[in-house]
């Protein structure tokens, strides 16, 4: 009887445990092959998608020659109207056998087969200016590159730390071992002024050498000190805006001139007479005249302490003068001649020097010794 039961038993659990884990897995595998395909399908799209999105092995070879084009812009950084060459080359096609297109401003200007190089006028400040390379090779690839110029018109304004006399109307000149400030001021463009030159980006170059402490933002402006004689200064400085869409360069050659020595007539009432300068000789009608060295183009002295020495002379011997002047006296009222010379030369600027010389012509009644100085 118990055995009886069990195997009712067993075969009642046997029953009830079997059909609904017949039924649960029949539905498992129904909902889990639906989801697995929707998934290969959607693996299977991307898959096409990507192999329809992957470049060609013609658009990869273009975009290489296009990455690799080698562009040559004479001057690199042009400026406002000025003329530029662009020519190109490239190692990975023969450029020579490609039909090249130049557009400016989205104007086709040249085309034809071989044509490398291209000039054109840059435009005016703050203008921009689009050129567009287009090139179709011998194997049929297409390549365009595009370059543009925004260019900013600079002038570069000098001024030697020289000296010039009073009523002086030209420009102090420079000379060996002088300082120097340059100063860079921008066109106007796009509503700016030369008072908005602090905000562009400023590099200079001295002789080909880039001054790092001088160049940076709103730094308009470089001193520093001419070279020694036999030499020019040349100085040049690029400009550009923050963002970059602005740039341009120009350069200035400082070339050196030599100091000079003029005389002057100084006038006990009116002062020293710069509007009559005396050249290699003059005539003394009177018993006394001071003359007055200007040393044009000498470094100015910006101390006390002497930097240059005065070498007084009167008929080639020395004379103690600690100044610019001298004073020269006919107290005999003789008649004669004399020559004065002044030697000039600086201590610390030592290629600094120059030498000036007046003969003197003294009226009188008979000769006799010569005036007293």
């Amino acid at each position: 009887m118990y055995s009886m039961r069990s195997v009712a038993l067993s075969a009642l659990l046997g029953g009830f445990i079997f059909t609904p884990l017949f039924a649960f897995a029949q539905t498992s595998t129904t909902t889990a092959e639906q989801p697995v395909s929707q998934l290969q399908q959607q693996i299977d799209q991307l898959i096409r998608d990507r192999m329809n999105s992957m470049p060609t092995t013609e658009e990869i070879r273009a975009s290489s020659i296009r990455n690799y084009l080698e562009v040559k812009t004479i001057p690199e950084t042009p400026g406002p109207s000025e003329m530029v060459r662009v020519s190109i080359e490239s190692y990975l096609t023969d450029l020579n056998k490609a039909t090249i297109s130049w557009s400016l401003n989205g104007k086709v200007v040249d085309r034809g087969v071989g044509r490398k190089s291209f000039s054109f006028q840059n435009g005016p400040s703050g203008k921009t200016t689009r050129l567009t390379i287009s090139i179709t090779t011998n194997a049929g690839e297409y390549i365009t590159k595009e370059f543009s110029w925004n260019p900013v018109g600079l002038t570069i304004l000098w001024e030697a730390d020289t000296y010039t006399p009073p009523f002086y109307k030209g420009k102090a000149l420079l000379t060996a071992q002088a300082n120097v400030k340059a100063v860079a001021i921008p066109d106007n463009t796009d509503g700016q002024n030369a008072l908005s030159a602090g905000n562009f980006v400023y590099v200079w170059e001295k002789d080909g050498v880039v001054v790092s402490e001088s160049s940076g933002y709103g730094k308009n402006f470089f001193s520093f000190t001419a070279p020694k004689p036999y030499g020019d200064a040349k100085v040049k400085v690029k400009a550009s805006s923050v963002n970059n869409s602005i740039n341009s360069e120009t350069r200035v050659n400082l070339s050196l001139s030599q100091p000079v020595i003029l005389f002057y007539e100084k006038n006990p009432l009116l002062g020293v007479l710069y509007n009559q300068p005396f050249g290699t000789e003059t005539t003394l009608n009177k018993k006394e005249f001071t003359v007055v060295a200007e040393p044009y183009f000498f470094s100015r002295e910006a101390s006390e302490t002497p930097a240059f020495k005065y070498d007084w002379a009167v008929n080639n011997k020395a004379t103690q003068s600690y100044g610019r002047s001298i004073t020269l006296r006919n107290d005999t009222g003789v008649k004669g001649e004399s020559a004065i010379s002044l030697s000039m030369r600086g201590l610390k600027q030592t290629f600094q020097n120059a030498s000036k010389e007046l003969r003197v012509q003294f009226t009188g009644g008979e000769t006799s010794d010569r005036p007293i100085f």
